[in-house]
C-alpha cells in the first residue's frame, strides 16, 4: 500500500464524516427521508464534501482525476441515454413535483453526482490503480460505492431500505466507472450520475406530491412485496451495459495506472 492510497483512504473517511454526519448536524440530530434532504434546500453537506475533495486533490497534486475532455461519447453513451429517457417516462407518469422542489432536487443530485464521482471514480480508483490490477480496482471501488449507501440509515433510520439502495447503487456504480474508463473523462459520469439520481428522486417526490404514496399501509405492503426490488430492477440495464462496456478492459490498458485506456 503506497502513500497515495493511504492518503486517499484518509480523504474517504473524512468525506464520509462530512457527507453523512454533516447532514445529521444540519438536521439537528433528527432523522429524515432522503427525499427530504434533497428537495427542501441546498445540501450544504454536499458542498462541504466537494470542498474537502478539491482541497485534497490540489494539496496532494493529484493530476490524474480525468477532468479533461471525453472521447467516444456517442459510442459509449447512447444506451445509457436511452435508459435515462425510459426512466424519465416514469417521472412523466407519476407527475413532477413543484418547481421549487424540482429545482433543489436537480441542484442537490448534481452536487452528489460530482462529489461521489470524484471520490470513488476519481480519488479512490486512481489510487487503487497504483496498487492492484484494474479489475480489482473496479470491483473494490464499486463495492465501496454501493456499501457506503447503507450508511444512509444514519440519517433516515430506514436500514432495510438503505441496504436495498446499496445493492442498487453498486449496480449503477459499475456503469459510472465504465463511462470514465471508456470516455477517458470523469465529466460524462458526473452528469449521468446526477441526472440518474435526479430522475429517481423526481419519481419518488412526484408520486408523493400527487397522492400516489399517501397510504402508509400500502407503502408498507410495497416494501414487503416484490416491488421492494424495484431499485435493483431499475439499475439492471446500467449493470448489464457496464459489463458490455468493460468486457475488453485489461491491465495492459493501464501501463502506468494513470493512462487513458485504449479499449476497442
Amino acid at each position: 500500500m503506497n502513500a497515495r492510497l493511504v492518503r486517499s483512504l484518509g480523504v474517504y473517511v473524512l468525506w464520509i464524516l462530512v457527507t453523512l454526519y454533516g447532514a445529521k448536524f444540519l438536521l439537528g440530530g433528527e432523522e429524515a427521508a432522503l427525499d427530504e434532504l434533497v428537495k427542501n434546500g441546498v445540501g450544504w453537506q454536499f458542498v462541504a464534501a466537494i470542498v474537502v475533495l478539491l482541497g485534497a486533490i490540489a494539496g496532494f497534486r493529484w493530476r490524474d482525476m480525468k477532468f479533461g475532455a471525453p472521447h467516444s461519447l456517442v459510442k459509449v453513451m447512447w444506451f445509457p441515454v436511452l435508459v435515462l429517457l425510459a426512466i424519465s417516462s416514469l417521472a412523466a407518469v407519476t407527475g413532477f413535483p413543484g418547481g421549487r422542489a424540482a429545482l433543489f432536487i436537480l441542484l442537490n443530485t448534481m452536487l452528489v453526482g460530482f462529489s461521489e464521482e470524484v471520490m470513488f471514480r476519481g480519488v479512490l480508483f486512481r489510487a487503487l490503480l497504483e496498487n492492484v490490477r484494474v479489475w480489482t480496482a473496479i470491483v473494490v471501488t464499486t463495492v465501496l460505492f454501493g456499501g457506503i449507501h447503507v450508511l444512509n440509515g444514519v440519517n433516515t433510520g430506514e436500514w432495510g431500505m438503505a441496504s436495498l439502495q446499496a445493492v442498487a447503487a453498486g449496480m449503477s456504480g459499475l456503469i459510472f466507472i465504465a463511462i470514465v474508463i471508456r470516455t477517458g473523462s470523469i465529466w460524462p459520469a458526473i452528469i449521468y450520475h446526477g441526472v440518474w439520481d435526479c430522475m429517481l428522486f423526481l419519481i419518488k417526490v412526484g408520486s408523493e406530491a400527487n397522492g400516489m404514496e399517501t397510504d402508509p399501509e400500502l407503502a408498507q405492503q410495497m416494501m414487503s412485496g416484490p416491488t421492494m426490488f424495484l431499485p435493483m430492477l431499475l439499475a439492471l440495464p446500467n449493470f448489464v451495459c457496464a459489463l458490455i462496456l468493460l468486457r475488453k478492459v485489461r491491465d495492459a490498458d493501464f501501463p502506468r495506472g494513470d493512462a487513458v485506456p485504449v479499449v476497442a
